[in-house]
Order: structure tokens, then C-alpha cells, then sequence
């Protein structure tokens, strides 16, 4: 399977299953200032609503609750949304109590979602 076609998929599953699941969600939205990913497969976002450098998931193991298919595809619209200058809102739940209060530099506990935000 292309990698077009997996990211395409999950992006599907995500927009299916979001109405579901949004309501308890806290959103983190706004522009991506830190993207980066590491020679062992760590993904690491920081800027939207205020999130620091924090890491997201694997791209090679699963960490965090996150399948490492799920991770390279939220890569994927993380690295789409950087270089189209997109707003992008992350999510967690259960819900936290800002933005700024996930840990920098740390695994960013009850990750749900990324989107693109119009």
C-alpha cells in the first residue's frame, strides 16, 4: 500500500470517528512552530495554542498509545500543515488543563487527534 493511500485512510477513519469522540476533547489549535523527527522514529510538534516541544509518538514502535502506522500518518498532515502554513489543532483526551501545561520535552499523555483547521 502507497503511502498516499494509508495517510488517505487514516485521514478518513479520523474524520469518521472525530464527532464521536470531540466533544470531550481539549483542543490545542494553531500554527506548528517546532516539527522534527529523530533517527529513532520520535515525532515532536510544539507551537498550536500555546503546546511546547513535546513528543508525540513513534514512527517505529508503539509509545504513547499510538500505533506506529497512526503516527507516520499524523506526520504526514503535521508535515502537510507546516508547509502550507495551516492551522493544525492537536488534541487530547481526557482533557487537560492547557495547553501549555503539557510537558515540553516529554510525551505528551492522552494524545487523540490531529487535524487540519480551516
Amino acid at each position: 500500500m502507497h503511502l498516499k493511500e494509508c495517510v488517505l485512510k487514516k485521514l478518513f477513519l479520523f474524520v469518521l470517528f472525530f464527532s464521536v469522540e470531540a466533544s470531550a476533547d481539549s483542543f490545542c489549535t494553531g500554527k506548528i512552530k517546532t516539527l522534527a523527527i529523530s533517527k529513532s522514529g520520535v515525532l515532536l510538534v510544539g507551537g498550536p495554542g500555546g503546546l511546547p516541544s513535546t513528543y508525540l509518538c513513534n514512527t517505529e514502535t508503539k509509545i504513547n498509545n499510538v500505533e506506529p502506522s497512526a503516527c507516520k500518518a499524523t506526520y504526514g498532515m503535521l508535515l502537510a500543515a507546516k508547509a502550507q502554513a495551516k492551522d493544525v489543532s492537536i488534541t487530547f483526551n481526557p482533557g487537560i488543563s492547557s495547553c501549555s501545561s503539557v510537558a515540553s520535552w516529554g510525551w505528551a499523555t492522552n494524545f487523540n487527534w490531529v487535524m487540519f483547521k480551516e
